[in-house]
């Protein structure tokens, strides 16, 4: 099988390595230097984007956006004009679904499929064989199209039958991962401020119900002054447009989710286009005044705690960082959910990609349990919740930190408390059914 391989930016370049061993591969790039350094590795180096589809079969594409796929295949010596009946195009970008669903269309009307198989991995994750990809495209493209795909990875997920839903997916699990991501940052300065040390917030963190993949990683790469991702900021700033303008397409409201695309897009406007997400961590501690990984400015932990504790009565500053947190990453996950059941996807799909990709956090895990029949551990009173998140923001307040995403959700508990009385946390569901017309719940 001839392959060929399109975008050989830092994600793509390690996508195509992925077939030299066992695939006569074939390369172009806008940027005549990445492709000839595939020349040294053997492959062949096409003039054009319409000279590498007439000689190859298979043909994916690796792009920054949809625009970008648009240009490639139908611009000046496009892919287009090499495509011949029979030849299969797979678009790994993270893309928008409903542009390439009308690239497939123009694209079938010559006889040539497309299907979409969006990646879930870093570089160096993809060049050892570690990448999840989300694919979608009828039975007989996808059964067509496997071969292939496993020469990339083992891990491929299924996400749907029609060409989108793979990108689709991505962009719910990106949304996810960084509702999530940036919520806890803004939490973890508020506990700063508050006295406490990064590394007892991490431990105590990721032994707790508020565990996500920023605990996980983020927070512990802090601590050791490492990077935990080399993932580009405005990258993460489209998923998360396109996230929002998912849910706009379908009347789903996504407050948290347009609060952190904000966040991305401020982040963006003052650390310039080359930024890295991890810049992002900057933004929140110049915002909130504080420094994260840095103990020297740090209150007496001794003198911060007794204010504090003689300010929220007898809660303590632990757990209530810990539920704000644990609250926003299980209000993003009903958000997410709503925009992507509204779109299409299915829950059972949702569950089983996200909570092994990086959208997942212990509150998703929960609450596709529960939506899905089972108990999902839940069961708490969501007054208690609502008045363990309003004593965290308020403890944000007096501390000077602006906990955007937290006090968005303490919002949408006040506004649950006040629609649903006397419930139980997992009882939200029926909320955000009223809210975006989707239907969380499968019964038992």
């Amino acid at each position: 099988m001839k392959i060929g391989y399109i975008g050989l930016g830092a994600l793509g370049s390690q996508l195509a390595r992925r077939f030299l061993p066992d695939h006569s591969l074939c390369v172009w790039d806008i940027n005549p230097g990445a492709a000839n350094a595939f020349a040294a590795l053997g492959a062949d180096v096409a003039p054009t984007a319409a000279e590498l589809a007439r000689r190859c079969d298979v043909i994916f594409l690796c792009l920054p956006r949809s625009s970008d796929v648009r240009n490639v295949v139908f611009g000046e010596s496009g892919l287009a004009a090499g495509l011949s009946a029979g030849k299969l195009v797979v678009d790994q970008t993270s893309g928008i679904p409903e542009e390439t669903w009308r690239i497939a269309d123009e694209l079938l009307q010559s006889g040539v499929e497309m299907m979409d198989a969006a990646v879930s991995a870093s570089p160096h994750i993809v060049m050892s064989g570690g990448a999840t990809l989300m694919a979608s495209a009828s039975d007989p493209v996808f059964e067509r199209a496997l071969p292939a795909l496993r020469a990339i990875t083992a891990t491929i997920y299924r996400c749907g039958s029609r060409v989108g839903d793979g990108q689709a997916m991505k962009t719910v699990n990106n949304a996810m991962n960084a509702g999530c991501r940036l919520g806890t940052l803004e939490v973890v300065a508020a506990g700063r401020k508050a006295g406490l040390s990064l590394a007892s917030m991490s431990d105590f963190l990721s032994r707790s119900e508020a565990r996500n993949q920023t605990t996980e990683k983020m927070l512990p790469a802090l601590l050791e002054g490492k990077q935990s991702t080399n993932f580009t900021l405005s990258l993460l700033l489209k998923d998360v447009t396109q996230a929002v303008s998912l849910g706009v397409s379908n009347r789903v409201p996504m407050p948290l989710t347009t609060i952190v695309r904000s966040l991305l897009q401020i982040g963006v406007n003052t650390l310039g286009d080359n930024a890295q997400l991890e810049d992002m961590v900057g933004l929140i501690e110049s915002m909130a005044g504080t420094r994260m990984a840095d103990n020297s400015d740090a209150p007496s932990p001794t003198e911060a705690n007794a204010k504090s504790i003689e300010h929220v009565g007898q809660h303590d500053i632990a757990d209530l960082i810990t539920s704000a947190i644990a609250s926003l990453c299980r209000l993003v996950t009903y958000e997410c959910i709503a925009a992507g059941l509204r779109y299409g996807l299915r829950l059972e799909d949702m569950a089983e990609v996200i909570s092994r990709g990086s959208g997942w956090s212990d509150a998703s895990k929960s609450v596709f349990a529960e939506l899905l029949g089972g108990t999902g551990g839940a069961g708490r009173d969501l007054m208690s919740v609502t008045d363990s998140v309003e004593a965290a923001c308020a403890l944000g307040d007096r501390r000077g930190a602006p906990m955007l995403i937290a006090n968005t959700v303490r919002c949408l508990l006040e506004q649950a408390v006040n629609q649903l009385g006397a419930a139980r946390l997992e009882d939200l569901a029926g909320l955000y059914d009223a809210m975006t017309g989707a239907r969380l719940k499968r019964s038992a």
